[in-house]
């Protein structure tokens, strides 16, 4: 199989005001944005995230701009005789995807363009191994989703955790604590709460907190007191108004329907 490298650049500064649109170049032109940027493609405007890729393939518009601040990429320009050296890794071809770039990856870029500039060798072939470990790198360090779609996933599962302990012991949290595990302020934190579950943090603790009160009122032999103490209420009458509130009945009402 045959590659040709046409050019390649690591770690290549664009200023702020950068803008590349072209027809088109008579090869592929694989990009690596360590920044944000904004892209045209297939007609359609995508704002990139970290680490953002494109494979460009020959005569396509190539359209890409700054965002404020300028950016960082990697770029290489080649062509190749034979399919299988894109088909084999499954990267999408004129579409954005994302990976966690490797050392290897780097280094392998860093090398292509030191290569580019030695002409008193001819380093052909050292240029196409290295073009083969920048697409197995790709492939084998691309994520399926963007670092922000991740990082939402993860916030999720953290929201969710964090229920789970409260509805286990609703008496040892507030909305302040909560905010805490988050390293967030009780406002920014309510507002990620609600618009996951629907409801605020405080309405929900103390939802969760009622109805453990009404199953231990139903199932134990626990006092109203201990009951109120274990729902994390420091005196009997809070625990008690708090209940009738939601119930529209005392505890003792309850615990009594409940028997019958």
């Amino acid at each position: 199989m045959s590659i040709k490298i046409w050019g390649a650049f690591n770690d290549r500064t664009e200023h702020e005001s950068f803008h590349i649109n072209i027809p088109g170049e008579p090869c592929y032109m694989l990009v690596h944005f360590h920044d944000p940027v904004e892209l045209l493609l297939n007609g359609n405007t995508i704002i990139t995230e970290p680490h953002a890729c494109v494979i460009f393939p020959p005569d396509k518009p190539v359209d890409y701009k700054s965002l404020q601040g300028g950016f960082t990429n990697d770029y290489v320009k080649f062509t190749y005789d034979d399919e299988r050296l894109l088909e084999n890794s499954e990267l999408p071809i004129n579409k954005v995807f994302y990976i966690e770039p490797s050392w290897k990856f780097i280094e392998s870029i860093s090398r292509i363009t030191w290569w580019l500039t030695d002409v008193m060798i001819d380093h052909s072939r050292e240029m196409a191994d290295a073009l083969r470990c920048v697409i197995d790198e790709l492939y084998i360090n691309r994520v399926d989703i963007s670092p922000k779609a991740k990082r939402d996933n993860l916030t999720v599962q953290r929201l969710r955790q964090i229920r789970a302990e409260v509805s286990s012991a609703p008496g040892e949290w507030s909305v302040e604590r909560m905010a805490e595990a988050f390293f967030m302020t009780r406002s920014h934190f309510s507002v990620l709460y609600k618009k996951q579950f629907g409801v605020s943090p405080g309405e929900d603790i103390q939802r969760i907190t009622m109805d453990l009160a009404a199953s231990l009122l139903k199932e134990s032999q626990m006092s109203v007191e201990e009951i109120g103490h274990k729902c994390g209420y420091s005196s009997s009458e809070n625990f008690i108004r708090s209940f009738k509130k939601i119930f529209g009945i005392t505890p003792l009402r309850y615990r009594h329907e409940a028997k019958e």
